[in-house]
């Protein structure tokens, strides 16, 4: 398969000569993995989560769930590239695993369950690499030497060597606990100066219900101060309602997520700032089905 015209370097010539082990198989299939369930099983349970959460925010259980795999699909596969959808038919490459010993699996008679080693020598670019999937190739595990994936990017990652995630512009930004944790312990300052310079309405979304909070800023420090607030009292930043669920279970915190929905010059009064305020919460009907008392 020829490779396609205006691409500068394919996942395949950016993988090669790394790994003489590697470069000699010819049994290698690239996966991708974006399954559509809204519940996904892992070893006879399911999780309401999607892929890429999963991957991000908890690595160890999606190793559980790539590893519990059809019977026959891995067969006499001696590697697997794989990698894991964002965003239409694009992916980020997460690793390269040597296939070990194939068992049934305990948990669905359908399914065996692979025993994968990580190979050390790919694990850089682990989260850096973005590919086309392709839209023609539709297969969610593919012959890696026939089915030639375009790399459109290379960046620093999802994260920083310290944990914390990249800020890329306000709208990008969607927090779980975990992440905001990171933030604000290392007092990041590629967080910090762009959060500290505007103000803002934001939303909490607690992901286990669905229900919201909208809150806004208006104070000198920016939605910085006010997001500081939420790591220092362990989620709830002072609301009642989220300060009772931590109350009945210290970790539900790491049930929140945080996004921005507008923001505002520093300078804003308060009046405005509550104004756009109660307008979010009547759009959202946070006061009725969510977590705002007035």
């Amino acid at each position: 398969m020829e490779k396609e015209k205006n691409v500068i370097a394919t996942l395949q010539e950016l993988l090669a000569g790394r790994n003489a082990d590697f470069d000699a198989s010819k049994s290698i299939k690239i996966v991708r993995h974006a399954d559509s369930r809204k519940d996904l099983p892992i070893e006879g349970k399911t999780y309401r989560t999607t892929l890429l959460d999963l991957y991000r925010y908890d690595k160890d259980m999606f190793m559980r769930y790539q590893n519990e795999q059809l019977k026959g699909t891995f067969d006499k596969t001696d590697y697997i590239v794989v990698c894991v959808g964002t965003q239409n038919t694009k992916a980020r490459f997460v690793a390269v695993y040597k296939v070990g010993e194939i068992v049934p699996s305990p948990y669905d008679s359908r399914c065996c369950l692979l025993n994968l080693q990580e190979v050390d020598d790919f694990r850089f670019l682990a989260d850096r690499v973005t590919i086309e999937w392709g839209k023609a190739t539709v297969a969610w595990h593919q012959d890696f030497r026939k089915q030639l994936k375009p790399v459109t990017r290379i960046d620093e990652g999802f994260e920083d060597a310290d944990g914390v995630p990249q800020f890329k512009s306000y709208e990008d930004v969607v927090l779980p606990y975990s992440e905001l944790k990171a933030i604000f312990s290392k007092e990041a300052e590629s967080w910090k100066n762009p959060l500290q310079s505007v103000n803002g309405i934001y939303l909490i979304l607690d992901t286990k219900t669905g229900k919201k909070y909208v809150g806004s800023t208006y104070g000198q420090e920016g939605i910085w101060g006010r997001w500081k607030c939420y790591f220092t009292t362990g989620g709830h930043g002072g609301n009642k309602d989220l300060e009772k669920l931590i109350a009945d279970d210290p970790e539900y915190a790491q049930h929140f997520q945080w996004c921005i929905l507008e923001i505002m010059y520093l300078g804003v009064t308060e009046e405005y700032a509550i104004e756009r305020e109660n307008l979010y919460k009547r759009k959202f009907m946070t006061r009725e089905f969510g977590y705002n008392n007035n």
